[in-house]
């Protein structure tokens, strides 16, 4: 009996580390991938983000600025709309002030810097969250499903090749994780802070707070809420406050734009603009073989149910979802022991933190595109690495979420909507989840069914 349990053992370790190495192989060939891409097609993200960080610097209005023949092309996104009010940069000025120090360079060495920049994010915040435990078999469990369901996937392929953003402030809440997690004096002062950072890149992340209030993390929530206000006001000071102005003003035309409220003339921009720009002919280009697609719940409603509901409605409806998300995790903590799943309470609280802001993220009355999906990355490896597989409920939950990786990356590509349908059937499967370990109802995987050593 005994030999029979060291054997199969063996054979566990051994099918695992051969998945390791095929995916290790996919995520490889990914990168390759992204080189190409990279080197193919322009960014297009990138460049608006680019433009207006060029633009604030030169003390222009980077969201109504509208590029003429004459003007520096350093100055001209090649994919704005002239018929439009306001310019392509949605990202409000912090993100601008990010990209200043390497603003002034040509935008081709931008492009590479940028594609290393976000590789480099992703490989560290898989590592920051697994770094204690990389040799163990549920580590390299986590290793594949990420290598598979996200390098490896076309919405990293699309986060690449538009060059994104998001997958830096994955890294920023990655550190935060590793301050909050460690037991130095200075530890919640430097986990608020890079929590407080990348909601000042990206405002709907302060949702991640109303955990700390839930579980009464005083420090924490003080540390980030401070970080978030000095960040704010270290962005007014150096972008100016005409620049915020400007920004919430063109984000008002936006929300107007996205419900048509707005008519727009078309126009033909490779008509318009010079084709070659900073050297480059591919400014105009992206790869439309990766399918794209908008999950927003405003852009569902409208599109699906032909039901137009203003901003404000929707974000009215927001807050009242996340009220009732965090009354239930509430209620839950009140009357179930926190210690009742052996789950680390940072654990748990970065958890339902990222569960929170994927649920604003869906709600917000803008552009939701699958490239916004690398939030799911901190969820998913926590998930992982506390999870009980054999427990029924779990397991149900966990069919749901990898039916919904797999939709989302065209397993299923037959379906309507297939990529909204995969990733709501994740963020549902994740909702139901963080319930549960609330709850107290799912207990953790014996950590010697996972132990790495083996008694020859």
């Amino acid at each position: 009996m005994q030999i029979n349990q060291k054997f199969n053992q063996k054979f566990l370790y051994n099918f695992v580390n051969l998945l390791l190495v095929f995916t290790l192989i996919i995520t490889l060939l990914g990168f390759f991938v992204d080189i190409r891409n990279t080197l193919k097609y322009g960014g297009i993200d990138l460049r608006n983000r680019v433009v207006g960080a060029r633009l604030l610097a030169k003390g222009l209005d980077p969201y109504y600025f509208k590029w003429t023949p004459g003007k520096d092309e350093k100055l001209l996104d090649p994919l704005d709309w002239p018929t439009i009010p306001v310019s392509r940069v949605t990202v409000n000025p912090s993100i601008l002030l990010f990209h200043f120090p390497f603003a002034n360079l040509p935008y081709f060495p931008q492009r590479i810097i940028w594609f290393f920049i976000q590789w480099f994010c992703l490989l560290a915040s898989v590592f920051i969250f697994i770094k204690n435990n990389l040799h163990d078999v549920r580590t390299k469990s986590i290793l594949i499903t990420l290598f598979i369901f996200v390098s490896g996937s076309l919405l990293w392929r699309l986060h690449i090749d538009v060059g994104q953003f998001y997958i830096i402030l994955v890294f920023l809440l990655a550190l935060s994780y590793h301050f909050f997690n460690s037991n130095f004096k200075y530890s919640n002062v430097l986990g608020g802070f890079f929590v407080g950072l990348a909601a000042c890149l990206r405002f709907p992340l302060i949702v991640m707070v109303l955990p700390m209030i839930i579980f009464r993390k005083v420090k924490m929530l003080t540390a980030t809420l401070v970080s978030f206000f000095s960040c704010l006001l270290f962005s007014v000071l150096f972008a100016g406050l005409p620049a915020w102005q400007s920004y919430f003003s063109a984000m008002a035309i936006n929300g107007k734009l996205n419900t048509e409220s707005i008519p727009v003339a078309k126009a033909d921009v490779r008509k318009i603009f010079p084709k070659i720009v900073e050297g480059m002919n591919n400014l105009q280009d992206f790869n439309g073989g990766i399918p794209n697609s908008n999950s927003s719940v405003q852009f569902l409603l409208k599109d699906n149910l032909s039901l137009q509901l203003d901003s404000k409605y929707i974000l009215l409806i927001l807050a009242g979802v996340l009220l009732l998300y965090s009354f239930v995790i509430y209620r839950s903590y009140q009357t179930n022991s926190p210690n009742k799943t052996n789950i680390k309470e940072i654990d748990l609280i970065f958890f339902i933190s990222t569960i929170t802001l994927l649920i604003a993220d869906f709600f917000m009355p803008a552009p939701r595109n699958p490239y916004n999906d690398v939030f799911f990355i901190i969820p998913l490896i926590l998930l992982m690495q506390n999870i009980n597989i054999f427990n029924t409920q779990m397991l149900g939950c966990m069919l749901l979420m990898y039916f919904g990786w797999l939709t989302l990356n065209g397993m299923f590509a037959w379906l309507p909507i297939e990529v909204q349908i995969g990733e709501y059937s994740i963020l549902s499967s994740m909702i139901l989840m963080s319930i549960l370990f609330m709850r107290g109802s799912i207990s953790i995987l014996p950590l010697r069914l996972f132990s790495n050593q083996q008694k020859n």
